[in-house]
C-alpha cells in the first residue's frame, strides 16, 4: 500500500475536498492529539483489502494459494501477465 498522509483532526473538515482528492493516490491518517483515530482509503484500495482479508481468513483459499505457490515455485505452472490475460480476453 502506498505512504499515507497524516491530517490532525481539527484540520480535517475545513481540508475534506482536498483530503478526498489526496485519497486517491494515498491512504489518509486522522490524528487527535497526535494519535490515529481513522484512516481514509480509496475505495478501490478499500475493497483490495477486503478481498484480501477474505482469502487469508479462509483455510481453503490460503490452501489454494499456497499449493499454487507451490507449483508455480517447482515450475509446474507459467506466469501470465494481467496484460497477456487481456490480450488473450479480447483476441
Amino acid at each position: 500500500m502506498k505512504a499515507s498522509t497524516t491530517i490532525p483532526i481539527n484540520q480535517a473538515r475545513p481540508r475534506l475536498t482536498e483530503i478526498l482528492d489526496i485519497v486517491k493516490r494515498e491512504p489518509v491518517t486522522i490524528t487527535k492529539d497526535g494519535t490515529p483515530v481513522a484512516v481514509i482509503v480509496d475505495p478501490e484500495d478499500y475493497a483490495g483489502l477486503l478481498a484480501t482479508l477474505e482469502i487469508l481468513s479462509s483455510p481453503d483459499l490460503r490452501a489454494q494459494v499456497a499449493d499454487f505457490e507451490a507449483r508455480r515455485a517447482r515450475g509446474d505452472v507459467e506466469w501470465v501477465s494481467q496484460e497477456d490475460v487481456v490480450r488473450l480476453v479480447d483476441a
